[in-house]
């Protein structure tokens, strides 16, 4: 597992705590730049837990990295992903653990959510679309103050 929770310490104690008890579970903690790249390109799925933040760009990279991509039920999670991933709650019957746990028992047949989700990245979030987007409201912003 790659990451960390400084704004929760029990939850990463606790984690640890379970880690610790199985020896499949290497905890990175934060990795950042090339390293966190080849990790991405290399893993079968990304877990996106973020409750706040909009358009997260870790999010948008590992969709466009053609993972399969659990990420947390909320309306900025669900605005970039648009189905092409599996939603997840924190608890009860749509829970993180029972999505991972039918990911763990039959992979293949999530595979098709990573290209769905790197399709939805290159319709959605190309560099050039997403500055000419940019360029046009601050644009309109300029045009807005001049005629007040």
């Amino acid at each position: 597992m790659v990451g960390g929770a400084p704004y929760a310490p029990e939850l990463a104690r606790r984690v640890r705590e379970l880690a610790d008890a199985d020896a499949r579970v290497v905890l990175t903690g934060p990795v950042y730049g090339d390293g966190y790249r080849e990790l991405l390109f290399n893993a079968l799925a990304y877990i996106h837990a973020t409750e706040v933040g909009g358009t997260h760009p870790a999010l948008v990279e590992a969709m466009g990295a053609g993972r399969v991509v659990f990420y947390l039920d909320n309306p900025p999670n669900r605005e970039v992903a648009r189905g092409a991933g599996v939603e997840f709650r924190f608890t009860g019957p749509d829970g993180l653990d029972r999505a991972l746990t039918a990911f763990l028992a039959e992979p293949g047949r999530f595979f098709g959510h990573g290209e769905a989700a790197r399709e939805r990245v290159l319709a959605a979030y190309r560099w050039d679309d997403v500055a000419r987007a940019y360029e046009r409201l601050l644009e309109g912003l300029c045009c807005a103050n001049r005629r007040a």
